[in-house]
């Protein structure tokens, strides 16, 4: 995650500097920021190409300073403002990943001095201020070239999540890769003396916010199975005021739905439950042969029947495709795009994006483009406008809109000027069973208030069945976990309603770097732990994870059982990689099953990417997956797949020199002087493995005898992991 990251902050830095500087003209100012970033970074001789571009926020100048090498293999980027304030710094370098799966030269709590070391060199007298936030749950551990390290802005103790500072170390060289500050030093910090007590917070987010029953699906081996929980009925960036007890929201002010461009609504339309998958010609001619569904003629006849559209002769059908949903293959639908070329100064093209049920002939979406709203007045209010947009959902899709209760949308808003009426809304009805809402069904629409026209249209509906909840747990029992296990806390957030409602207090986003005007109002608030999901499954109370799985807190495991033994370093090595075996207890003397040994594999080789982090295989769909994987990429072979078995020393070579891919090599047996004494005992056709294997350090012997036949150990099945990533 941190290397895209850093990837994208490297491209944007590129792309500003090279803007040309219409603002500002080149002064000493550059010299400044030039020296500022010398000062603390060195500049690498071959990083010949230097460009700048300036920007501005409010009456604070930012300088992006870019640095390149002439084969583009190279890029330093910065960003420093008019005081002499770094607030980023990204250094690119091709050499950094290809070392990337390599054992760190230096340990995670060395780049942690050296971070914090930066930090104090560059803003001297802030660092008692800041509060370490242990990142590993966000890195990509073996992939990643770095080690990052976050620390957010505190005040009387309390954080300020908004205001922090990041710091990437490159783990062989100790160099730092990334530095981004968010800071407001003119930040206003209300008084902490009259906050709620923990125990009126609680009492007032249950009040004014509070969880509700609802249901959710999650994979469950090749099937979707729905799922009973306890959730937030307020999505994110609504808190309670830590000084009032009132709910408070804090994103953005929005009025509406988001508008829709071309392109969005484009991408946006789609069949059932999320992606379609297109089909070949010669496919769908052969589901016309076996089923009955509409042909193209007549799903187009359909739509130009409903007078809604406004289709005349002049809409052509520019395209068309039968496309079935990726949650079911017997799912299809027609999208047909109408387009029609309006006449005028301007070429213009208004269009219709339609999505037919190819079974019903029912509407499931639509999208068409906004009017020119810009200079005129809304015609229609917010309850005229729901009362049209009702309308029209009984007329398409009478059976689903009964089963659906309407939502108050709070976080999908349009960006218009609180000052003026909203030109557009947005309008959600979510699938009510059993009386509990199911978000991930709904009907979602977006209502254009100027011409009063449904501008897009969006269903989203499954065939699943729905437990009873008949015998879940309390409400009142969920409140005690949730405040106990997550816990209510102090903090302070950016207060977004003072600065949007004064032009003096406004402030502006500089790419994804934030530089804010002065005078930036803030709130006390309590809020939840936002490293973990509010989501208690509603039968056991246990925590669950946006996938409906157990919650597991992402982070370096650790063992009570190898002290003292021989493996003890690397295996804690390789766990700060994310390299490891579920604990607590590690079990090193213990024989390792043939999927435990696969799934250390699958940490180190490019197309493990799923299985990264992960510690055991608990569900036959997981296993499934790995040895799909690992068979795919010749690593395993059909015939070999036993995952409950235990591993021999010989089989765990094979598998390790097909990750280096010189098997070829190793079957050529009759090349290969094996000097064990118990070389008759090894297999014949795995003799190559064993001395290449050998030669290559990968393991060793117990003396002069190799053991093959022996059971391989959890220690030593680390110890061939360790070894085959200091040969990369």
């Amino acid at each position: 995650m941190y290397k895209k990251i850093a990837f994208i902050l490297a491209v944007a830095v590129l792309t500003i500097a090279c803007m040309p500087a219409y603002t500002f003209a080149a002064d000493e100012g550059l010299e400044k920021a030039i020296k500022t970033v010398k000062q603390y970074f060195s500049i690498p001789d071959n990083f010949t190409e230097f460009d700048y571009g300036i920007n501005s926020a409010g009456d604070r100048k930012i300088w992006q300073l870019n640095w390149t090498s002439k084969d583009g293999d190279g890029l330093v980027g910065a960003s420093v403002d008019s005081n002499g304030d770094i607030i980023s710094y990204i250094f690119y370098d091709n050499t950094d990943y290809n070392s990337s799966k390599k054992i760190p030269k230096i340990s995670r709590q060395e780049a942690q001095a050296k971070a914090e070391e930066i930090i104090k060199k560059i803003n001297p007298g802030i660092f008692e201020n800041l509060k370490f936030v242990d990142s590993f749950a966000y890195q990509g551990m073996l992939n990643d070239d770095a080690y990052y390290f976050t620390y957010i802005r505190t005040h009387n103790g309390m954080p300020f999540p908004e205001n922090n500072i990041c710091v990437g170390i490159n783990r062989n060289t100790g160099e730092v890769r990334q530095y981004t500050k968010q800071w407001n030093n003119d930040a206003i910090f209300p008084s902490s003396e009259k906050t709620l007590s923990i125990e009126e917070a609680q009492k007032a987010y249950i009040e004014k916010l509070g969880l509700r029953l609802t249901y959710y699906s999650r994979n469950n081996g090749d099937k979707t199975e729905v799922y009973a929980a306890y959730t937030p009925i307020f999505e994110s960036d609504y808190y309670i005021d830590a000084i009032t007890g009132e709910k408070v929201y804090l994103g953005y002010s929005y009025n509406g739905a988001e508008e829709w461009s071309y392109d969005r609504a484009l991408k946006n339309v789609a069949v059932g439950s999320g992606e379609t998958v297109a089909l070949s010609p010669q496919e769908i001619d052969a589901i016309n042969e076996v089923s009955k569904l509409l042909t193209q003629e007549e799903a187009e006849k359909k739509v130009r029947e409903i007078k809604l559209f406004e289709l005349d002769e002049n809409y052509i059908v520019n395209s068309a495709s039968l496309s079935t949903s990726w949650t079911s293959k017997n799912d299809f639908a027609w999208n047909l795009y109408f387009e029609k070329e309006v006449s005028g100064t301007n070429k213009e093209y208004d269009f219709l994006y339609i999505a037919v049920d190819a079974k019903t002939g029912e509407i499931r979406s639509f999208s068409r483009p906004f009017s020119n709203i810009e200079d005129k007045e809304p015609k229609f209010d917010k309850e005229a406008s729901k009362a049209e947009v009702e309308k029209v959902i009984k007329e398409l899709q009478p059976e689903m809109f009964a089963q659906t209760e309407y939502q108050e949308l709070y976080n999908d808003r349009i960006y218009n000027n609180t000052n003026e009426k909203p030109k557009t809304y947005g309008f959600s009805y979510v699938r009510k069973v059993n009386g509990v809402l199911f978000p991930e069904n709904n009907i979602s629409v977006t209502f254009d208030a100027v011409n009063g026209k449904i501008v897009n249209f969006y269903t989203r509906w499954s065939e699943v069945d729905f437990p009873s909840v008949e015998k879940v747990i309390p409400l009142s029992e969920i409140y005690e976990k949730l405040f106990s296990e997550i816990g209510l806390k102090l903090q302070y957030r950016i207060d977004t309603n003072a600065q949007n409602n004064s032009e003096e207090l406004a402030y502006e986003k500089i790419d994804i770097i934030q530089a804010y005007n002065k005078n930036i109002k803030l709130r006390l608030i309590y809020a939840f732990d936002e490293g973990k999901p509010i989501r208690f499954d509603a039968f056991s109370g246990e925590i669950l994870d946006y996938e409906g799985k157990p919650y597991k807190e992402n982070k370096i495991q650790e063992y009570n059982d190898i002290s003292g033994h021989y493996a003890e370093d690397i295996i804690k090595l390789l766990a700060e990689m994310g390299i490891a075996l579920e604990g607590p207890e590690f079990k090193p003397n213990e024989e390792i099953k043939q999927k435990d040994f696969l799934l250390l594999i699958s940490q180190i080789i490019d197309g493990g990417y799923r299985f990264f982090g992960k510690t055991a295989l608990k569900e036959n769909k997981e296993i499934e997956d790995l040895y799909t994987l690992l068979i795919r990429e010749g690593i395993v072979k059909q015939n070999e797949k036993d995952p409950e078995a235990p591993l021999t020393r010989e089989e765990s070579v094979k598998f390790i020199i097909r990750v280096l891919r010189y098997d070829k090599i190793a079957e050529l047996t009759d090349i290969f002087n094996c000097t064990f004494k118990d070389k008759d005992d090894i297999s014949s056709d795995l003799i190559g493995y064993v001395v290449l294997a050998k030669g290559l350090k990968l393991v060793s012997g117990d003396g002069e005898y190799f053991r093959p036949k022996n059971k391989l150990t959890r220690a030593d099945a680390i110890l061939i992991i360790y070894n085959y990533l200091n040969i990369l």
